[in-house]
Formats: C-alpha cells, structure tokens, sequence
C-alpha cells in the first residue's frame, strides 16, 4: 500500500494539464460509447442472442450501461475520479472479453483497438487521479489554500 500511496503522490506532484484535456476526452468518450450502445437496438439483440442471455441478464446488461455512463460523467469533471475509473474499469475489462470471444480483434474497424486503448487510460487515471483542472482539484485547493499549482509537495 505503500508503494502506491507513494505512486499517487508522485502523480498528483507531475501532472501535466494536458493529462486533464485527455481525462475529459476520456469521460466523454465512455459516456458516448454507452449512449450508443443504448440507441444501437440491433447490437444489443444481437449480443443477447449470441450469447443466450435471459430477462435477468438484460437488466444487468442495462443496469451495467447507466453504471457506466454516470461514471464517465464523474471522469470528465474530475469527481472522485479514481472511484469513478475503479467503476470503470471491470465494465470496460467485460467489454474487452466479449468483443475478444468474437474474433474480430484482428480487424481494423474493430471496437476491441478501443475498448483496449480506453482500458489502460482507466488504469492510467486510476494511478494519476484527476488532476488541477477538476472538480477534485478545486475541492482540494479550497483545503489546502498554500497548495498552488507553483507549489506542490
């Protein structure tokens, strides 16, 4: 525990703000991957029937889609960011498997180049936190006063 406790504090003292451009592209991005998938009927049919899924399953299906959007809205503000992409990743992990078992990983329209692309930018905000430019970051200057962006620990 140590070891990351030390990994986040080295984050939070090196990051860069174009680091926050790209978490709010993040956020954005999950949130319109889901948007779509819920607008995209045919998609969500098709899934249910490759893989036999029953009621119960469309329910967490749909349940886990909301989930996801919600937190993708926390990611792009910057609110209790590293909650918000711990939510995160286990539905985009999910995503990988099953657009894996589909075998289209090899093509270059595939959602898997994606869905992986967006699973380690989870990983990789998990570990960096928000940043200056966020909710987090001005919750944690309203603190902590003497922090600036100058001087930081």
């Amino acid at each position: 525990m140590k070891a990351f406790d030390s990994m986040v504090l080295w984050a939070d003292a090196h990051h860069p703000k174009w680091l926050d451009v790209l978490r709010i592209l993040l956020g954005v991005v999950l949130f319109l991957k889901g948007l779509s998938f819920i607008l995209d009927k045919e998609l969500t049919l098709q899934i249910l029937h490759d893989y036999d899924f029953d009621f119960i399953s469309l329910l967490i299906l749909h349940y886990a889609i909301i989930f996801q959007m919600a937190h993708s809205i926390l990611i792009a503000v910057g609110l209790i960011t590293r909650y918000a992409v711990a939510a995160q990743i286990p539905i985009v992990l999910g995503a990988v498997i099953l657009i894996s078992t589909t075998g289209s990983f090899v093509t270059i329209g595939s959602d898997l180049w994606l869905a992986v692309i967006l699973l380690f930018l989870l990983v990789f905000f998990f570990v960096y936190g928000a940043g200056p430019i966020s909710v987090d970051g001005l919750l944690k200057r309203r603190k902590h006063p003497e922090i600036t962006e100058e001087v930081r620990v």
